[in-house]
């Protein structure tokens, strides 16, 4: 059994790997819950990681990178993604990283990390923001709380 600590200050546990346990939805305390799940692609935020407005689009399947996906996957991601942008900067974010994470998990995650003013001082550094965001951000309750409700914004803003 695995274990690690989210950013709320709880203890997840999870066989295996986290994107999987995170795929097929075997954390019960996953922050912020999930903003989009069909089935084969979920829209969550990390749960190691605070930084508002921080999205993971994920597909639920064991692959390595895009062109592993079906056509008709693929266009569902290119819809995904574009609908995720559209309500994010419809949350109040005006501009947003996106990088591909290929295989360092095993499963597919796309990564939308919205740009804040603390963000430019990393360049595009994701681990020092990741670093940054868990050390300095997240050590009060109020900064919590405003992770919390980007999240049911953003979740709002992609129906």
């Amino acid at each position: 059994m695995n274990k690690i600590l989210n950013w709320l200050g709880e203890f997840m546990e999870f066989e295996g790997n986290l994107s999987y346990a995170i795929a097929n939805h075997e954390i019960t305390n996953f922050p912020g819950s999930y903003v989009y799940d069909d089935g084969l692609f979920n829209i969550a935020t990390d749960p190691e990681i605070p930084i508002k407005g921080y999205m993971i689009l994920a597909i639920n399947k064991p692959i390595h990178t895009i062109t592993d996906l079906t056509e008709a996957e693929r266009n569902k991601l290119i819809d995904l993604s574009s609908r995720l942008l559209e309500s994010m900067h419809k949350s109040g974010f005006k501009k947003v990283m996106i990088y591909q994470d290929e295989s360092s998990s095993g499963y597919l995650h796309i990564n939308f990390i919205p740009k804040h003013e603390w963000t430019y001082q990393f360049h595009s550094d994701f681990s020092q923001m990741g670093i940054y965001a868990k050390n300095i951000l997240n050590v009060s309750s109020h900064y919590r709380e405003e992770v919390l409700n980007c999240i049911d914004i953003i979740k709002e803003n992609f129906k």
